[in-house]
């Protein structure tokens, strides 16, 4: 099996890390633009653009950072945790997600993170302000996320059915009526994962 070249690895991980999270953001996108064109906003498509760009850059650096973290996967980039030198960690990472995920911290982050994809922004007055905002709203996203992202690099970063879940997850604690109620359940299954890690063989 030919080993992946490193930039490769790097670039599918990012282009897999942004698609993960466009389900939860397209609507606050959506309503960007519609808010921009109603108020007769110049150049509202080119915003809106500026305004994904930064959402996006923040997800690149996550993407980047979690790949520097994974640094020794197996062949193809198809690796798991396990096979890290660090892999006896795995159940305390999956511990530990948990626990967050099921915290107040996690509450009032995902409520952020919530606000902000709900909140109609003011009119940017500079071109270069929606940028800004779009890397507002991936700092509040990713803080988020935390949990969630270190359960991905548990079960592997290119692993698809475990982005899929992440993904899936993630939209569905940010959309749903119910989001923190999600976030508990997803928490609660990452401690009984973990738990069950710890137990002997």
């Amino acid at each position: 099996m030919v080993m992946m070249p490193l930039p490769m690895k790097a670039l599918m991980t990012v282009a897999m890390m942004v698609g993960m999270m466009v389900p939860s953001v397209a609507p606050a996108i959506c309503r960007y633009h519609r808010h921009l064109r109603a108020t007769r906003t110049l150049h509202s498509a080119q915003r809106t653009i500026l305004f994904a760009a930064g959402y996006a850059s923040v997800w690149t650096a996550v993407g980047l950072a979690l790949v520097a973290c994974s640094a020794e996967l197996s062949p193809m980039g198809m690796g798991r945790l396990t096979e890290l030198p660090f892999a006896r960690w795995s159940p305390v990472i999956l511990l530990a997600a948990g626990a967050v995920q099921c915290s107040r911290w996690k509450a009032n982050q995902l409520l952020r993170c919530r606000q902000a994809c709900m909140t109609v922004p003011l009119v940017p007055a500079r071109i270069t302000t929606p940028c800004r905002d779009g890397v507002t709203l991936g700092i509040h996203c990713t803080l988020s996320c935390a949990a969630p992202m270190a359960v991905l690099l548990v079960g592997g970063l290119m692993n698809a059915r475990m982005m899929l879940a992440i993904t899936a997850a993630i939209t569905a604690e940010r959309v749903a009526p119910a989001g923190m109620r999600i976030a508990l359940m997803t928490g609660a299954l990452a401690l009984v994962a973990g738990s069950v890690m710890c137990l002997p063989v």
